[in-house]
């Protein structure tokens, strides 16, 4: 099966992209520091990841905005539109909740999933304009 790579594609792979390298930064990259102070003795200062931080659990907060940048892509016609409107509405939500913490990360995925659902919604309306 050979897939169109027209503007929507392309721009909805870019925010799949993003969204995963906004979780694997997320996970990989220390995000915390840690100061153990000792009576008398020095102190101890560590840099732990998210994943040494919060544990395991923290994958499922991760997956989420790859999952709803990547759901589009798995559906062809016309129910592509209305999903991606809505997954990038949860993405919305997503980054507004988790704007305290982890939510900023993901504000790239998030413009570009836009843009697919700008790009998707002017493809239907070009498709829907009928020369006289």
């Amino acid at each position: 099966m050979k897939r169109h790579l027209d503007s929507w594609n392309v721009r909805q792979v870019l925010a799949v992209s993003l969204a995963i390298v906004a979780s694997l930064v997320l996970l990989l990259i220390p995000m915390y520091t840690q100061v153990k102070l000792a009576s008398g003795g020095p102190e101890q200062v560590s840099h732990p990841t998210l994943l040494e931080t919060v544990g395991p659990s923290i994958f499922v907060s991760l997956l989420i905005p790859v999952a709803l940048t990547a759901l589009p892509l798995l559906l062809r016609g016309r129910a592509r539109t209305p999903v991606s409107v809505a997954t990038t509405v949860a993405l919305v939500v997503f980054v507004v909740i988790g704007s305290a913490s982890i939510g900023w990360f993901y504000v790239p995925a998030l413009a570009a999933a836009v843009a697919a659902v700008v790009a998707s919604m002017g493809s239907h309306a070009r498709l829907q304009v009928r020369p006289n």
